[in-house]
C-alpha cells in the first residue's frame, strides 16, 4: 500500500510496511523520518507568506541575506507571531511554523509544523538562470 503518493513522484513513495512513515517535507530534496505531512506544497507556500506578512521587512531583505542565514533570521523574527485570518491559524514558535487550522482542512487534531529551512526557501527569491 502506498502512503503519500499525492506528494508527487520526484518526491518518492512511502510504504505502509517500512514500519515508522518516513516522511517527505516538501521543498526539494530533503527528507526526514517522521509523520507525512497533511499540507500541500501550495498549502505550505500560503502558509510561509501569511506569517511573513506579519513582518513585510523579512520579505525585503530576504534577497541579500545568505541562504543559510535566513532560516535563522526566520525564525527570530516570526517566533511568537500568531496569525489566525481566513480560516488559518499559524503559529510561529522556536522549533518550526504550526499549522492549526486550513480551509480545506478545517481545524486539525494536531498542528503541522513546517521547518524554519522550509518557510526560508519558500521566501527566498528564485534563482535566475542565464541573462536576458
Amino acid at each position: 500500500m502506498v502512503i503519500g503518493s499525492h506528494l508527487g513522484p520526484r518526491l518518492g513513495c512511502l510504504y505502509a510496511d517500512d514500519g515508522p512513515a518516513a516522511a517527505v517535507v516538501i521543498g526539494r530534496r530533503h527528507t526526514h523520518a517522521g509523520v507525512v505531512s497533511v499540507l500541500t506544497p501550495a498549502e505550505v507556500l500560503i502558509a510561509a507568506r501569511r506569517l511573513a506578512g506579519a513582518r513585510p521587512h523579512l520579505a525585503a531583505v530576504a534577497g541579500i541575506v545568505h541562504r543559510e542565514d535566513l532560516w535563522q533570521l526566520c525564525r527570530d523574527e516570526l517566533t511568537g507571531v500568531d496569525v489566525r485570518i481566513d480560516g488559518w491559524d499559524i503559529r510561529g514558535r522556536w522549533f518550526g511554523v504550526v499549522v492549526e487550522a486550513t480551509p480545506r482542512l478545517g481545524e486539525l487534531r494536531r498542528g503541522e509544523t513546517i521547518p524554519w529551512r522550509v518557510i526560508a526557501a519558500q521566501l527566498a527569491p528564485c534563482d535566475r538562470r542565464g541573462s536576458r
